[in-house]
């Protein structure tokens, strides 16, 4: 007996405030890295069992801007649909199938259309939990707008930090952050330039720093 064979793939984005900016290329350990990716992962390989086919290849992709689709993983689709057999059926999840969230273009473009088969994010079951792809979601948003708001905050925060280094250059004051492990807002390492960016409307001129200094 033939098995009609299925690729899946699966992505997400990052997440640099939470330290979410890599993803492994084993995509078990990356479903441990990512409930977005476990989520895809088991709906794909269920929705395999139920058809009696057979899961050929599985691929987990990390999308490099965290607020957008972007068009970067569409050499890796490319390269996936060469190397696939000719009758394969690619699996996606389509998150905007409710609300429009999360719709991939790019990567729905990079697939041949005969072959392409959407699966509807329904509800399930995470090892024995349940999971609901548009509320984890609607969750993930209200957090980002949580996080966006608190940048007063932040900015304060680190100004706090930085009371008594005021005639520092930007440089300095940067590598100071790093040392104590405040970062920016999204995350990432402070460099004299985000830095200045960021709180220099709040200290005046921004200090004595000039071009040449930093």
């Amino acid at each position: 007996m033939t098995h009609q064979p299925y690729v899946g793939i699966y992505w997400t984005r990052p997440v640099p405030r939470a330290g979410f900016v890599s993803l492994s290329a084993d995509v078990d350990i990356a479903a441990n890295q990512s409930l977005t990716i476990h989520y895809q992962r088991d709906l794909a390989r269920r929705h395999v069992r139920v058809a009696r086919g057979a899961m050929i290849r599985e691929i987990a992709l990390l999308e490099l801007a965290p607020d957008r689709a972007s068009q970067e993983a569409v050499m890796a689709i490319e390269r996936l649909v060469e190397t696939s057999a000719g009758d394969a059926i690619f699996l996606t999840v389509d998150f905007s199938h409710e609300v429009n969230w999360r719709p991939h273009r790019f990567l729905w473009a990079a697939l041949p259309v005969e072959r392409r088969q959407a699966l509807t994010p329904d509800a399930m079951l995470i090892d024995g939990k349940a999971f609901n792809p548009s509320l984890h979601f609607r969750a993930w948003q209200s957090d980002d707008e949580a996080h966006r708001a608190g940048k007063d905050n932040h900015r304060s925060l680190l100004l706090a930090a930085l009371a008594g280094r005021e005639d520092r250059s930007w440089t300095e004051k940067a590598d100071h952050l790093n040392g104590v492990d405040l970062r920016t807002h999204g995350g990432k390492r402070w460099t004299a330039d985000n830095l200045r960016k960021f709180i220099g409307p709040a200290s005046g001129d921004g200090g004595p720093d000039k071009a040449l200094r930093t």
